[in-house]
């Protein structure tokens, strides 16, 4: 067996299996569904670079929670993290559960996100939802889906993107526990957008 890429260049399908597996102790089923789904949105069947991952509208999208919108219309985002954003988001954490980041909070920033967003689209959407349900789920432990993820962890994991010093996962984060938290997610996003409707309604008349 070749050896598996660490220069994060010319990664097949089965190497970004393993390492969502190994790094994340995703389910095989899970992990499959996001490497064969991001080759197949990529278009690159034979391998990828985390480079690629960068490519405009294809899996990065606007509307993320800690990097700024494309607005040049380059092929490539940015990848630098934004500190104004992530700050926002973390400040968004804590209101259900002290120290916190639970699933209604992640429900309030996407709608606060996708407010002033006028390019993302339903597939973008569901992506980005599916990007911060595994985040807590995965980080947050085996009862994230109740409990959420701790802030400052969640905050460690999106500002330098690798895995928390000393963190082990505890649970093996599956695709039908993912479906029920991005349920959760999309349910209170509904409602956070009606509340917000009927509060501007209110304040209209």
């Amino acid at each position: 067996m070749s050896p598996r890429p660490r220069d994060g260049k010319n990664i097949g399908a089965w190497d970004l299996v393993h390492a969502l597996k190994k790094g994340y102790n995703l389910s095989t089923v899970l992990a499959c569904i996001l490497a064969f789904g991001s080759i197949l949105i990529l278009g690159q069947y034979k391998s990828v670079s985390l480079s690629d991952l960068a490519r405009h509208n294809l899996i990065e999208h606007d509307a993320s929670l800690v990097h700024q919108d494309n607005v040049d219309d380059d092929e490539y985002a940015s990848t630098r993290v934004d500190e104004e954003l992530l700050a926002a988001l973390c400040a968004e954490g804590g209101k259900e559960l002290p120290d916190r980041m639970t699933l209604k909070d992640a429900a309030r920033i996407r709608v606060k996100r996708e407010a002033v967003c006028r390019t993302l689209d339903g597939v973008h959407a569901e992506i980005a939802r599916g990007e911060i349900v595994i985040a807590i789920g995965v980080l947050g432990g085996k009862d994230a889906a109740k409990k959420g993820v701790p802030i400052s962890t969640l905050h460690d994991w999106m500002q330098h993107e690798r895995l928390p010093v000393d963190w082990k996962p505890d649970h093996t984060q599956g695709l039908y526990k993912t479906y029920k938290m991005a349920k959760v997610v999309r349910q209170r996003m509904k409602e956070v957008r009606a509340q917000s409707k009927k509060t501007a309604e209110v304040h209209s008349q």
